[in-house]
């Protein structure tokens, strides 16, 4: 409603003794008021300075584009960010952080009185979160108002002089950031103790190992991975981003190729060179791209939990729909996915719930194997714990072995048996669960130790 994507029901907005009416984009930005929104809203084939300067381009008396003058332009706001990324690269072959701050360019390139960034470093390295931190206290001093919606409790208490909590679409507190805690943040927004956040961890010593890697290889990212994963283990991997933490998985689900190695699923050795094989192999990956790989944004809830098992309900090629929609049904039930009907489209659901779409349509093809790219990206506490039981229970009471990728060292030390640390490719480190600490993890994903913790 502050960008004026929807317009409100009853209620009123003032800007100093100023009312406003945002009934529309424009007239939010005329307003000065500029949302960045989670999900990336840019024009692929265009290029960086087009982006951050669209609407916005100055031309010459013949009214043709000066573009010099605009890659100045637009290298003035990514300078603010300390991002170094070429004004004539297309937005289109960025990797997903750098177009992350060419969307908080294109923003601060508006000049706004007030910029509201939903979730923003959710696709930022350690090293990218703290030069944008700075660009905000760089904001703030010159009198840009900031309002940010963060699900990073630490980041909050970083940047913010206030916060409000939102639960059920209520304000229920605002309180001075110097006088909370995240523990009461957490009380507030979930109703539970900080330590009630984790499932408590089960015992998985003598189990039968169900993923064994050995010599995985992909020239310049994967340097002789070795691993294994038993049945009923929540095994992380951690490291700084662009470690290959991400191309592991994908690599072992056959979404990108690997040059060498060997990949064994119960003891036999398998040849995935597709996810379509590691699919009837028993494996399935959640990716951190609900968008963009997870869902079919514009199909409903049924159809997208039904998409990877089409053919197992098919009759001469026919869709059997009443079985689709029990199995479908059962699964919303199962995992408490907060929607109206099967019937209404994924994209309408918040980001929680979408997740748990992602899951339970690859629990329904039932594998032995699950893997998380950052599991609980840009979703809230509460489904966030939620989220974190489920993965318990794939453990524990389907005994599947989950591989977990995450950048939240918090989720590592609170759901998993045993964590691997990645640097520059390699596994660097082994560190059991019941022993870990951030500092250890840390300090591998620094490169400063290797071996076992």
């Amino acid at each position: 409603m502050l960008g004026g994507v929807f317009a409100p029901d009853k209620g009123r907005i003032f800007m100093g003794d100023r009312e406003v009416f945002l009934r529309v984009p424009h007239s939010a930005q005329a307003a000065g008021i500029c949302v960045v929104h989670q999900e990336l809203i840019l024009v692929p084939f265009m290029s960086v300075a087009e982006n951050i300067l669209l609407g916005q381009e100055q031309v010459n008396t013949l009214g043709l584009v000066r573009t010099g003058r605009m890659k100045q332009d637009a290298l003035k706001f990514l300078e603010i960010l300390n991002a170094h990324i070429e004004c004539d690269a297309r937005v289109a072959d960025l990797t997903a952080s750098q177009q992350k701050l060419v969307q908080i360019a294109k923003a601060l390139a508006s000049n706004p009185q007030i910029l509201v960034l939903d979730e923003p470093t959710a696709p930022l390295g350690i090293q990218e979160a703290a030069d944008f931190f700075r660009a905000l206290q760089v904001m703030k001093e010159r009198g840009t108002a900031l309002v940010y919606v963060s699900h990073r409790l630490e980041e909050v208490f970083q940047i913010a002089d206030q916060v409000t909590v939102l639960k059920d679409g209520k304000v229920v507190a605002d309180k001075m950031v110097a006088h909370t805690s995240q523990d009461e943040l957490i009380r507030l927004m979930i109703g539970r103790e900080l330590g009630e956040m984790f499932p408590t961890k089960s015992e998985v010593k003598g189990s039968r190992t169900i993923l064994s890697v050995r010599g995985l290889k992909r020239e310049g990212e994967l340097f002789d991975i070795d691993l294994d994963l038993q049945q009923g283990e929540i095994l992380g991997i951690a490291g700084l981003k662009g470690q290959g933490q991400d191309v592991l998985l994908k690599a072992l689900f056959g979404a990108v190729q690997r040059d060498g190695g060997t990949i064994s699923h119960a003891g036999r050795e398998v040849r995935i060179k597709s996810p379509s094989e590691a699919i009837r192999t028993g494996m399935a990956l959640v990716t951190d791209k609900r968008a963009d790989e997870g869902l079919c944004m514009l199909l409903n809830v049924r159809h997208n939990l039904a998409l990877s098992t089409l053919k197992k309900r098919q009759k001469l090629g026919v869709i059997l729909p009443g079985e689709e929609r029990t199995i479908t049904a059962r699964m919303v039930d199962h995992l408490n996915v907060q929607t109206a009907s099967l019937k209404k489209l994924v994209k309408y659901l918040s980001g929680g719930n979408q997740q748990k779409v992602i899951v339970g349509k690859w629990l329904i093809s039932e594998p032995h194997i699950m893997m998380f790219i950052e599991p609980t990206l840009g979703i809230d506490v509460g489904a966030k714990t939620e989220l974190y039981r489920l993965i318990r229970e794939l453990a524990d009471t389907h005994s599947m072995g989950v591989l977990m990728v995450s950048s939240d060292m918090l989720e590592l030390l609170g759901l998993c048996n045993r964590i691997l640390v990645m640097y520059g490719g390699k596994i660097v480190s082994e560190i059991q669960g019941d022993v870990a600490t951030e500092e250890m993890i840390m300090k591998a994903a620094l490169g400063k130790v290797s071996g076992e913790g």
